[in-house]
């Protein structure tokens, strides 16, 4: 997927005076995963809200159930991901 490429703060990333554009899906599950439902005005539900859940006592499987529905929301198929989402549910 090709899209624009945002920085570490989430800011678009430009170079030589134009928008940076290149493979984007990494960004993009990352952005699903750690943004919460409300954060998305296209799509109010969306975001994993993982966030919110780190000191909370979710189970690694309710997490991953968590991830696969709002990736599948997006058109995204979670086995075909989960080599490229590494989580540390250890806090």
């Amino acid at each position: 997927m090709t899209d624009f490429l945002l920085d570490t703060n989430d800011d678009i990333l430009i170079a030589n005076g134009d928008f940076k554009t290149g493979d984007s899906l990494d960004q993009e599950v990352g952005l699903i995963i750690r943004t919460n439902p409300g954060e998305w005005k296209e799509d109010p539900i969306m975001g994993a809200g993982l966030i919110r859940k780190i000191k909370a006592n979710v189970k690694d499987e309710e997490i991953e159930q968590i991830i696969r529905i709002q990736l599948a929301r997006d058109g995204k198929n979670y086995n075909d991901l989960k080599e490229r989402i590494k989580l540390n549910t250890e806090a």
